[in-house]
């Protein structure tokens, strides 16, 4: 590594030539690995090169080129097949939230001005509702054959049309193979979490895409022979960018997991060796694991051995894996990487994971950014940050204070065209000199290292000017045996002093297990809160808190929608008239 902690980069020009140049350097070597019908299928990277080809000149014969196209859909072969097709000599790709109501997903198309849309057999009750309103969409296109409805001319499948293209190659049709791509033009439009109304359509380019993949391979160190398991929703950049186009640009495999409760199943059947994640993914990893030491009664020799591996660790003397092993056999035998991005972890279970030998990264960014801005590696792995910008991306600290914390600005090739027709809301975030506003907050060490603070909207500011973060509480909360997860937000009290009050998600069945009275519950948790108040400033301790068994408001990638959840707690205390003053463990909120 050289400078800041750079690897040497492994340039790209544009997303046809990460299949093209791939297809050539690794051949039948597997591209994609997935089941069907209890089956593992794969596709390597000719036939990758060749389904997408096909596909791209059948959408060309169809009149679709420089058409906006849509796709929704679990993560799969196909879903890339229909991607790649699209924004590598056809027209603009939108990939939605595979979450999506139909409302929103009508509007969105609306909004995009779509010509056509792929999807799986999960949507096609709402495919052919949308067939019946009045939208620009010319074709729906299926994955799935069996899911074709008869008489609609509008409605094909995937597979007819990668025959068809098959057909029309062998003819000699060289329209998409021949299509100029422009790298500055925008090719995928993406939309931000949140209703139609408030989401941002994000414009990116090819030159966005590739220049972020480029800058990613000098920091994240990875091999043809390693296993990505793409789990993170495709329509997110985290996943699009670094589970699809960096994989695909380095030789990976990428495995697609059936769902979360066949995680574990799937990193060991598909021989995982680099998983892809947010925080909560990894929390539920790292508590199965610790839940069996604990159950097989080997707490103890674990602790002893940790500090045995983490002393010889410090000499150069790496044993992790070869001493826990038969911990690492019920994780995955073949894991090596960990990757962390979308919120912050906690360091006991970035920690507790790679005294097991995995090495375990954390990196930051938004789909402004395409997405990744800066990203821990190997080499370079401080504990508490975000790691070193990404290389050929410039990071600073706006106007910041008197502990060098201010918002963080990012300037770089990866950085978006804009947001899609809306110049007011690009004005906002983007500066004439090219540096674009995150809206976070955070600080640069002094070797260069990024720490995220917090959102700047989401900061409680006190009486005495002083700052906190919802996400510095939510960690510590999080860590209390029982409590799932957590909500933090700032109330002004009518003296204009401001609480720090949290929404607790109780585990139900790790209290019930125990016995436990909801107000035994309360009196539990209330007593570890008074625990993490004795380090905080009193200024800045937890003051009042509630309690549920109810899940948060999430958007698909786990982040907490913190104005929804804020809403509804300022709706359940006007509404049930209570007074922050007495508002203590006793409540417990079933909405």
């Amino acid at each position: 590594m050289k400078g800041l902690g750079y690897y040497t980069t492994v340039p790209v020009g544009d997303c046809r030539e990460i299949v093209k140049n791939s297809a050539k350097k690794y051949g039948t070597k597997p591209a994609f690995r997935f089941k069907r019908n209890g089956m593992i299928i794969e596709k390597n990277y000719l036939e990758l090169e060749q389904d997408m080809d096909a596909l791209g000149t059948a959408l060309h014969s169809l009149g679709l080129k420089g058409s906006k196209i849509s796709i929704i859909s679990e993560n799969r072969y196909e879903w890339a097949v229909a991607y790649l097709s699209i924004i590598n000599g056809t027209g603009i790709g939108v990939p939605l939230d595979k979450y999506l109501p139909a409302g929103e997903v009508e509007n969105l198309v609306q909004r995009s001005k779509g010509s056509a849309i792929f999807y799986s057999e999960t949507y096609k009750d709402m495919m052919a509702e949308l067939s019946k309103k009045d939208t620009t969409i010319k074709y729906f296109i299926c994955f799935d054959e069996s899911a074709v409805p008869s008489g609609d001319e509008r409605f094909m499948s995937i597979k007819s049309l990668i025959e068809k293209g098959r057909e029309l190659l062998a003819k000699g049709e060289r329209s998409f193979l021949d299509a100029e791509i422009n790298r500055k033009d925008m090719s995928i439009l993406l939309f931000t979490s949140g209703t139609t109304k408030i989401s941002k359509g994000v414009m990116l380019s090819h030159e966005n895409i590739t220049s972020n993949v480029t800058s990613i391979t000098g920091l994240l160190k990875v091999y043809p022979t390693d296993v990505h398991l793409s789990l993170l929703p495709l329509h997110h950049t985290f996943e699009n960018t670094v589970g699809l186009m960096f994989m695909l640009h380095m030789g990976v495999t990428i495995s697609y997991a059936e769902g979360i409760r066949q995680l574990a199943q799937n990193i060991k059947e598909f021989k995982v060796t680099i998983l892809i994640g947010v925080p909560a993914i990894f929390e539920a990893l790292y508590s199965k694991v610790m839940e069996g030491i604990e159950k097989a009664g080997k707490t103890k020799l674990v602790n002893t051995m940790t500090r045995v591996t983490q002393f010889l660790l410090k000499l150069g003397i790496d044993i992790r894996r070869k001493v826990f092993k038969s911990v690492l056999e019920k994780l995955g035998p073949n894991l090596r990487i960990f990757v962390s991005g979308a919120a912050p972890i906690g360091t006991d279970i970035l920690h507790g994971i790679e005294r097991f030998g995995i090495t375990f990264l954390q990196g930051y960014g938004l789909t402004e950014t395409s997405p990744v801005v800066s990203c821990t590696s190997m080499d370079f792995n401080t504990t508490g940050t975000v790691g070193v910008p990404i290389k050929d991306v410039e990071v600073t600290i706006d106007n910041p204070d008197e502990n060098g914390m201010g918002e963080i600005m990012v300037r770089g090739k990866s950085v978006m065209l804009g947001y899609y027709e809306n110049p007011e809301e690009t004005n906002e975030v983007m500066e004439p000199d090219g540096w674009f506003r995150t809206g976070d907050l955070g600080i640069l060490d002094e070797n260069g290292n990024l720490k995220i603070t917090g959102r700047a909207k989401s900061m409680i500011v006190f009486t005495n000017g002083k700052k906190a973060f919802p996400e510095e509480f939510e960690i510590l909360l999080n860590a209390i045996p029982g409590v799932k997860d957590s909500f933090v937000w700032g109330n002004r009290a009518p003296d204009g002093d401001m609480q720090v009050c949290a929404k607790l998600v109780v585990d139900k069945d790790y209290f019930t297990e125990k016995g436990y009275t909801v107000e035994q519950i309360g009196d539990e948790l209330e007593a570890k809160i008074r625990q993490l108040n004795a380090d905080i400033p009193k200024y800045k301790i937890i003051r009042y808190f509630v309690m549920t068994y109810e899940e948060l408001v999430k958007t698909t990638t786990l982040k907490i929608k913190r104005p929804v959840e804020t809403e509804k707690m300022k709706r359940y205390i006007e509404n049930a008239g209570v007074d922050m003053r007495k508002l203590h463990k006793k409540f417990i909120i079933n909405w």
